[in-house]
């Protein structure tokens, strides 16, 4: 993943160099990437928006032929070619964006883990130190949530530490140093932050559940009812609220750097794909008024 990780992490430095805000930054890296894939995006919505027009006929070839899955099958493949569909043309982009998904979790991580070492040394070398905040987050590099420390504990910090190994500028022995000794040098700041503070009010995570939600219930929202009725239409449905409450998991668990990058990601799928609805059906009454 490294191949992916690596130019990632360079191009969040290169947006935080010129705003100076990793928020800012994070939110401006999503829309890029969303921007590069945004052909691909088109693409899928095409397939897809092709696959509900002909959804009514598909219908009624498995009306037809529901004892002959052979014919079925054959006379569905017809009119895929027919009505030139690819049912697969919409998996592409959603393959791509899950290496990124991931690499940008990796991304965040080691940004973590850095961020928590340089604090370590600036407190270290008595230079005044404040944590990178974000709006209502008060430290963007721990979880936006009730119940998360302002400065992260020894113990939250470890998983982060292990992160960084192997960077040009810290070394095993540098973060070694700062494990033995990191209560006793962090003491002053843990009890300027963290005592009776919360990091943040949650609002990430719940935003990324209800986002996620959102999304999932814009894109089946043109379902026939045989289609909502059939049994894997209602394995979908439970699958529909299991995602935002996985959501809502990782974006609580995690820092508020990846989970701005999360909710930045859903908020754009739905504005795109209501715009692409919207004008998708404005050209088909077009079409039709033009038929007439």
């Amino acid at each position: 993943m490294s191949f992916i990780i690596t130019p990632l992490r360079w191009v969040v430095d290169l947006l935080y160099s010129w705003v100076g805000s990793y928020g800012v930054a994070i939110i401006l890296f999503t829309l890029a990437v969303k921007l590069v894939l945004l052909p691909l995006d088109i693409k899928q919505r095409h397939s897809m928006r092709k696959m509900q027009d002909i959804q009514p006929k598909i219908e009624e070839i498995n009306k037809k032929y529901e004892k002959d899955p052979e014919k079925r099958s054959a006379k569905t493949m017809e009119l895929y070619k027919k009505e030139k569909v690819n049912p697969m043309g919409g998996c592409l982009p959603m393959l791509i964006q899950l290496p990124i998904l991931y690499a940008m979790f990796a991304v965040m991580r080691h940004i973590a883990g850095e961020q928590a070492v340089l604090m370590v040394q600036q407190v270290t070398q008595g230079l005044p130190f404040e944590p990178e905040s974000f709006l209502w987050i008060r430290n963007i590099w721990q979880p936006d949530n009730i119940m998360a420390n302002v400065i992260p504990t020894l113990s939250e910090i470890s998983v982060n530490l292990s992160a960084v190994s192997g960077n040009d500028l810290l070394n095993t022995d540098i973060i070694n140093v700062i494990r033995a000794n990191y209560d006793i040098v962090m003491r002053p700041i843990l009890e300027q932050y963290n005592v009776g503070v919360s990091n943040g009010w949650a609002i990430l995570p719940i935003l990324a559940g209800a986002s996620q939600y959102f999304t999932t219930w814009l894109m089946n929202g043109k379902q026939t009812a045989a289609q909502r009725n059939n049994p894997q239409a209602q394995n979908q449905k439970m699958m529909n609220y299991i995602f935002p409450l996985i959501s809502v998991f990782f974006c609580w668990q995690y820092n508020g750097a990846f989970a701005l990058y999360w909710v930045t990601s859903n908020i754009y799928m739905i504005i795109t794909y209501v715009g692409f609805n919207f004008y998708a059906d404005y050209k088909a009454k077009k079409k039709a008024l033009e038929a007439k």
